[in-house]
């Protein structure tokens, strides 16, 4: 594949491209060769082993690392299998050391000279893949790789984001499995305490909340109870605005765009969470605590309510029986909007917004995409999931069950699946029956409730702009988010009354209705493009 913009980029970054490559296990200067690999040895025939993705063993550097996972292990152990199954060992290039992702990676699409396979942000893959950086996978995977066509024919909202407005694809996501995500918990000792019923809607809600703050459920004599309260401001904000049918960001309803800060239903959420902060129902110190505020309020014996997590807010049950007698934080269903509709606005994004994609100059794109296919087989999926049989899983009844390795560790269970490789953040679709596994009953009791009544608002899905509309959205989108964020917190806290059109009025000279208009565009795109 001929190279277009991509190559122009290498003078300003020399220094650090030196110094990466010195750190590095792969050479940056000559297109990488297929080597004989030991962790690898021929399968034979592709008719014998389902899972060949080359005839001859085949080593294939790759650029892989994240945050949550760490830097890709030569030794993890379903990478390992996987090379005995499919005759294709992947090598990393990145050194251990390495903490900024986001610097390497544009350290090396500036070198010209990449590994193999790359691990990346969509923005990246959509970016340098037209410029020439990434082989399209359309013609790869129709031909080549038959779970994963199966997977995006069923599938188009994924592989829509994973391609760009001409319909390239140009990387495998990692793929989210399971609907829930946040739901609401609640004091339910202290609903009992009060004699207090779980409240239903807006109204009941304002009222409970209330009862908790004046009337001393902790019992220990002190108005010290605090309401709602939230470990991260902006999403815990999210959670009280649904209960006034506001949105802090962009929504589609009926393929109709809209941003939530410029409708009238954001105005009288602000002003009623501003009446609930002045009477004490928000936690004084929400845009401070920060993200200790679970751990600190609940173990203090103090926090009423929160919208959260479900696997991680259910574990506090566990950890404080015993210490604070009857304790029961527990989930509850969203109380009913000022519409009387119970909608919960949080919805685990399918498409991840990153996986890994084929460099330009891999030697073998056919057996690569084979590789690729090999995670989205039956095998392959459970490994990504479990990691190794006999390990970390057996199977019991046709299920991977986590063994007492996993289960019992000091360490959290996915901390101990990772050492493995699997649930890494790569090209592989999750199987929620991992974390269901780790996920105490309680929390499960809350999703399955939460299921059970279909209460799900639809995402907004992930859009693609053309080159112009992305930097417009560069110029505009900083100016009006920090806008938004500085005169919420302002009304919130009571430093200046809420003016809902005053602050329309300024959101449009900041360009909010022209940041409409190219969402509007783009999702016109999007749904035309499912519906092809």
């Amino acid at each position: 594949m001929k190279m277009k913009k991509f190559v122009s980029v290498l003078a300003a970054t020399t220094v650090l491209t030196g110094a990466l490559a010195a750190c590095s296990s792969s050479p940056k200067n000559a297109e990488p060769e297929p080597t004989q690999s030991a962790e690898a040895p021929d399968q034979g025939n592709a008719n014998e082993n389902p899972y060949l993705a080359s005839e001859k063993p085949l080593k294939l550097t790759v650029h892989m690392g994240t945050k949550d996972s760490g830097v890709f292990n030569n030794d993890w152990p379903i990478f390992k299998k996987a090379a005995e199954l499919t005759n294709v060992t992947l090598e990393g290039t990145l050194p251990v050391t390495v903490s900024d992702f986001s610097e390497t990676f544009s350290i090396v699409i500036a070198s010209g000279s990449l590994p193999d396979i790359m691990q990346a942000l969509s923005k990246d893959f959509l970016q340098y893949g037209p410029e020439g950086a990434f082989l399209s996978l359309n013609d790869l995977i129709d031909e080549h790789a038959p779970h994963l066509k199966k997977f995006m024919e069923e599938n188009p909202q994924v592989r829509s984001a994973a391609s760009d407005n001409d319909g390239n694809m140009w990387f495998i996501p990692f793929i989210a499995d399971g609907e829930a995500e946040k739901g609401w918990f609640i004091r339910k000792d202290w609903l009992e305490t009060l004699g207090l019923e779980e409240p239903k809607t807006v109204d009941e809600l304002y009222k409970v909340i209330t009862a908790f703050v004046n009337d001393d459920p902790n019992g220990n004599g002190k108005k010290d109870e605090v309401g709602f309260f939230h470990r991260n401001t902006s999403i815990g904000i999210e959670g009280l605005m649904a209960l006034w049918n506001a949105y802090p960001s962009f929504r589609a309803f009926d393929d109709q765009v809209i941003f939530g800060p410029l409708e009238p239903e954001y105005g009288d959420a602000m002003a009623n969470m501003a009446k609930w902060y002045k009477e004490g129902l928000i936690d004084k110190e929400i845009f401070t605590r920060g993200g200790k505020a679970r751990d600190i309020l609940l173990a203090d014996n103090l926090g009423s309510l929160t919208h959260d997590f479900f696997a991680s807010t259910g574990n506090y049950n566990e950890q404080l029986q015993g210490k604070i007698e009857g304790f029961r934080f527990e989930p509850m269903l969203p109380p009913a909007d000022v519409n009387g509709v119970v909608k919960e606005p949080s919805k685990r994004d399918r498409a991840k917004n990153y996986g890994w994609g084929i460099s330009h100059s891999n030697p073998d794109p056919v057996a690569t995409i084979k590789y690729f296919d090999f995670w989205f087989s039956e095998e392959g999926r459970r490994m990504a999931n479990f990691g190794i049989e006999g390990d970390t899983y057996n199977m019991v009844d046709g299920k991977p069950i986590f063994t007492d390795m996993v289960l019992k560790s000091d360490k959290a269970p996915v901390d101990v699946i990772r050492e493995t490789g699997a649930q890494s953040n790569f090209g592989f679709q999750q199987d929620y029956f991992y974390e269901e596994q780790w996920t105490l009953p309680l929390a499960m009791e809350g999703i399955n409730q939460y299921k059970e009544n279909d209460v799900f608002m639809d995402k907004y899905p992930v859009l693609k702009f053309t080159e112009e509309e992305q930097n417009e959205l560069q110029k505009l989108s900083p100016k009006v988010d920090t806008y938004i964020v500085e005169t919420r917190q302002q009304w919130i806290l009571g430093a200046k009354p809420v003016d809902h059109a005053a602050f329309v009025k300024e959101l449009e000279k900041l360009g909010a209705r022209r940041l409409v208009e190219i969402n509007q565009a783009a999702y016109d795109r999007y749904i035309a493009e499912l519906n092809q």
